[in-house]
């Protein structure tokens, strides 16, 4: 895909459904850098979301617009196996997040405490998050 998917605007997510918000915001940021995490970011924004409100007006068309940008990331990205397929996305998805994991611990680690390291945290924990969609996560991981 060469240009960056349209991202949700997180004034847009209606209050029945602000939980999302994180997720929607961290698909966002990757929207031009990362597409695996930017669909399954998204991908859990609307698990969560229908869980918690698909009979609003307001929560139908958020996961209305938010499906399309799913169905038209599928559509690109037909060779991108981490959007096919589970286990690929699993291992994608685990290795960002232990890649800022290990990025946030380094710097806290050294004293070096500054939004950066807190946002690499966040995001780390948001990530570990997305991970359980797809069951339950390694022993190595819960550590």
């Amino acid at each position: 895909m060469s240009t960056a998917p349209p991202t949700i605007p997180l004034g847009s997510i209606p209050q029945s459904i602000r939980s999302v918000a994180h997720y929607v915001k961290i698909a966002n940021e990757h929207a031009d850098r990362d597409i695996v995490v930017y669909y399954w970011c998204l991908f859990k924004a609307v698990e969560d979301a229908m869980a918690t409100d698909s009979a609003s007006p307001e929560a139908k068309n958020f996961l209305t617009v938010a499906m399309n940008i799913l169905e038209q990331l599928k559509k690109a990205n037909k060779d991108n196996e981490a959007i096919w397929l589970d286990v690929v996305a699993q291992s994608h998805i685990e290795d960002q997040a232990q890649r800022l994991f290990t990025y946030a611990n380094s710097q806290d680690d050294s004293g070096q405490f500054n939004q950066k390291m807190m946002k690499a945290f966040y995001t780390c924990g948001y990530l570990f998050d997305v991970l359980s969609m797809f069951g339950a996560l390694d022993e190595n991981i819960q550590a």
